[in-house]
């Protein structure tokens, strides 16, 4: 996109827009009017460098919960095969 129309379409003078090109960083609000002016959202390429600690955390427990619940099938489904192999337990089928 030409200079000219990018400062159009940001409300600034062409010579602002040299100069926001030239910057080595920019405030999140005029980012965000890029992005919507350009349509295509940069903090995507931030975001998926940082990780919160909420987020981290929240994965953390996850995964836990996820060992918890793959520890408690595989003692069920040790309980039913020794019940189906023990004669005590018959197996419906339809």
């Amino acid at each position: 996109m030409r200079a000219d129309t990018m400062a159009k379409l940001l409300n600034v003078s062409t010579p602002n827009v040299y100069k926001i090109y030239e910057r080595e960083s920019m405030d999140t609000e005029l980012l965000s009017r890029i992005c919507e002016v350009l349509d295509y959202n940069f903090f995507t390429l931030y975001a998926k460098n940082f990780r919160t600690e909420l987020e981290s955390d929240a994965l953390d427990l996850c995964r836990q919960e996820n060992v918890m619940l793959r520890s408690i099938l595989k003692e069920k489904d040790e309980v039913y095969n020794m019940l189906l192999n023990s004669g005590k337990f018959v197996k419906k089928t339809k």
